[in-house]
């Protein structure tokens, strides 16, 4: 395989999603292909996955274990074709500080986040010539990056993980990539490539001429699901199923709906139908009830707080 013709993924972050995307993308099929990836992670995730290398799970069966390159830092020579950032949004913007300095001009950002992401709040024209405070915190604090080489990225597979190096991966497998800006609505051949490599990898990915409806579509669930989930308790099965919460959800998501029309994203489902496709989750746990139950801080503001400013 020469040089011109390798693909080289970083992928930040070895949580549920992070692990999910580097298992896939280190399939015998995207190997042959020139891929390359790469998993970032931290200190004991970095030794578990070295030592046993990182198998997937669906459904309690386990799919393979797959032996994963992984660092612990960048370094301002590696190079990089893209770069997947699959961090939690309260932490992107301290991670975007650390590598700005690193990346390559060439290199493509993708933050794959839950809510709604810092580009589109910069690049959105009734929402860019506000003051990052008026969004939240979490906005406030993101560096200057050239927006050109950020591609924007929606994911709808549910995971968690077993221990450091066993995910557990849910029944769907989409996630959809494109660019940022809503002019053209033509797919970019950067984008199809990396759209090229996730079907190589068994995962279904939509090269999107309208990323932001994408995003904003997802919200619909994120902001509505994440929450309820959390304060219920309740999987996915369990809070659609019952009928006081499916009601919740149902008053919630047409709140959100009128929102995003305003904005001028187009709603392509009813609140009805949107709530039918959540039920393809099964038992899955968002994962705002994931990180609740795990003690750890919560994404309301970039979930919640970000749809009420």
């Amino acid at each position: 395989m020469s040089e011109s013709t390798t693909q080289r993924i970083l992928v930040i972050g070895a949580g549920a999603i992070g692990c999910t995307l580097a298992w896939h993308l280190s399939s015998e099929a995207t190997q042959a292909a020139g891929i390359r990836v790469t998993l970032l992670a931290r200190t004991a995730s970095q030794q578990a996955i070295e030592r046993n290398g990182l198998t997937l799970w669906q459904q309690g069966q386990s799919c393979g274990t797959h032996q994963i390159a992984t660092t612990s830092s960048m370094s301002k020579d590696q190079q990089w074709d893209a770069i997947i950032l699959c961090v939690k949004q309260y932490d992107l913007s301290n991670v975007l500080h650390q590598i700005a300095p690193l990346l390559q001009p060439s290199t493509a950002l993708i933050p794959l986040v839950n809510g709604i992401p810092w580009w589109l709040m910069r690049s959105h024209p009734q929402l860019r010539d506000q003051t990052p405070e008026r969004w939240g915190s979490s906005y406030a604090r993101f560096p200057e990056l050239a927006m050109q080489q950020v591609i924007g990225g929606v994911i709808h597979i549910p995971a968690h993980m077993r221990d450091y190096s066993n995910v557990e991966q849910g029944q769907r497998n989409t996630l959809a990539l494109g660019e940022i800006t809503r002019a053209t609505g033509d797919v970019s051949a950067r984008v199809q490539k990396l759209a090229n490599a996730f079907h190589l990898s068994a995962l279904q990915c939509k090269a999107s001429p309208d990323i932001q409806s994408d995003v904003w579509n997802k919200l619909l669930g994120n902001a509505v699901f994440n929450p309820v989930s959390a304060l219920a308790n309740a999987n996915m099965c369990e809070m659609l199923s019952n009928p006081g919460l499916r009601e919740l959800c149902e008053r919630l998501m047409t709140e959100v709906m009128a929102v995003g029309q305003a904005l001028d994203y187009p709603q392509e489902v009813t609140v009805e139908e949107r709530l039918i496709q959540a039920q393809s989750a099964g038992d899955a746990r968002t994962s705002m009830l994931q990180d609740a139950i795990a003690g750890k801080p919560l994404e309301g503001e970039t979930l919640i707080g970000s749809v009420t400013h």
